[in-house]
C-alpha cells in the first residue's frame, strides 16, 4: 500500500473514533524519546479506539511548527497554547486535587476526554506490547514490533526540504552500497557506556564487511576504532570537537542550532536505517527506533538478544 494511501485511511479510521486523546510531542525527553512514545501513543489508541491528535506547538526539537517543520503532517493537530502547561508525561503532573479537579475542565474545555498523563502508565506497560495489533485496513496483523514497524513506515516522512538537505548530506560522505552501520552514544543520556570493542566485536562476528559507517557524539570513539581496528574504513559525520552530547547545552541553543543539530541527527539515523547489518544498543532510543524501523532486520544489540522498547 502507497504511503499516501495508508495516512488517508489511518485518518478515515481515526477519525471514526468517538473519545479523544491529545498527545503532546516534545515535552522534556531526548528526540528519539520522544518518537518512540508517540508512536507508542499511536498504537494504543488504535488498540483502544481512541482519536489520536498531535500537540506539537513550541515542543522542545520545534523550528517554528513542531512536528510539521521536520515530517509531513499525518493526523489532525491541537493549536491550543493551554497544552503548553496542562498536557504531560504523568509524572509533571501533580495529583492534588484542586489539579484533579482543574484539569477536567481543561480537558471538557479543549474537547478531549483524554491529555498525555491519562495514559502514559499504559503505553509503557508491557501488557500492552504484549497484545496482538491487527487493524487490515492499515496492514497492520502482528504483534507489538510488526504493528510499530508499519506506524514508522508510514508515518516516518520527511517534508521535502529536510529530505534534501539528508540526502544530500549522505551523498557528500560517499557511502559505499554496502556498510555496516554502528551507533555508538557517549553522552549524559546514555544509560551505559560499552566498551567501543564490543561493537566492533560484534559487527566483525556478523559480516566481513570492512566499510563502517559509526555514528557517534564523540570522536574519541572513532579515535580509538582507527587505534585497535585499522583494517575498517570508517565514514562519519562525527566532527573531531565532539566530546559527548549534552542535554544542558542543547536545550540552551538557539533555535537555528537545535535544528541544524537535530537535521544532523537524522541523518545519522538515516545512515545507520540504510545499512547492510545495524549494531548499537537497545537501550539508546536511537536503537530501539532504528530497530523499529527495520522489523528488527539484521538489527542487533550489544546489550539485549531482541528488540523490545524499555
Amino acid at each position: 500500500m502507497e504511503t499516501k494511501t495508508w495516512i488517508e485511511n489511518y485518518n478515515k479510521l481515526n477519525n471514526s473514533f468517538s473519545k479523544t486523546l491529545v498527545f503532546r510531542v516534545g515535552i522534556e525527553s531526548g528526540f528519539f524519546s520522544e518518537i518512540n512514545h508517540m508512536f507508542m501513543a499511536i498504537l494504543f489508541c488504535l488498540q483502544n479506539k481512541i482519536k489520536f491528535v498531535l500537540s506539537s506547538k513550541e515542543n522542545n526539537f520545534a523550528y517554528k511548527l513542531g512536528w510539521n517543520d521536520y515530517f509531513l503532517p499525518f493526523c489532525e493537530e491541537s493549536q491550543h497554547d493551554l497544552h503548553l502547561k496542562y498536557n504531560a508525561r504523568s509524572h509533571q503532573i501533580r495529583t492534588t486535587i484542586p489539579n484533579i479537579i482543574k484539569l477536567k475542565f481543561i480537558r471538557k474545555y479543549l474537547g478531549a476526554n483524554y491529555l498525555t498523563q491519562d495514559i502514559w502508565p499504559y503505553i509503557k506497560d508491557t501488557k500492552f506490547h504484549n497484545e496482538t495489533f491487527k487493524f487490515p485496513e492499515l496492514e497492520v496483523d502482528g504483534d507489538f514490533l510488526s504493528a510499530m514497524h508499519i506506524l514508522a513506515k508510514n508515518i516516518w516522512c520527511y517534508q521535502p526540504e529536510i529530505n534534501t538537505i539528508i540526502n544530500s548530506k549522505l551523498d557528500r560522505l560517499n557511502l559505499p552500497l554496502s556498510y555496516l552501520g554502528v551507533h555508538i552514544r557517549s553522552g549524559d543520556i546514555e544509560k551505559k557506556n560499552y566498551a567501543i570493542s564490543s561493537y566492533i566485536n560484534l559487527a566483525s562476528s556478523l559480516s566481513t564487511d570492512k566499510n563502517l559507517f559509526v555514528a557517534t557524539d564523540n570522536y574519541n570513539s572513532i579515535i580509538k576504532i582507527q587505534q585497535d581496528f585499522p583494517d575498517y574504513k570508517i565514514y562519519t559525520f562525527c566532527a573531531e570537537t565532539e566530546t559527548g552530547f549534552s542535554e544542558g547545552a542543547y536545550n540552551s541553543q538557539s533555535k537555528e542550532s537545535k535544528k541544524e543539530t537535530l537535521i544532523n541527527l537524522l541523518t545519522d539515523t538515516e545512515a545507520l536505517y540504510r545499512s547492510e547489518i545495524f549494531v548499537g544498543t537497545l537501550s539508546s532510543n536511537v536503537g530501539t527506533f532504528v530497530g523499529m524501523r527495520r522489523k528488527a532486520q539484521a538489527w542487533y544489540g550489544i546489550d539485549a538478544n531482541e528488540w523490545r522498547i524499555f
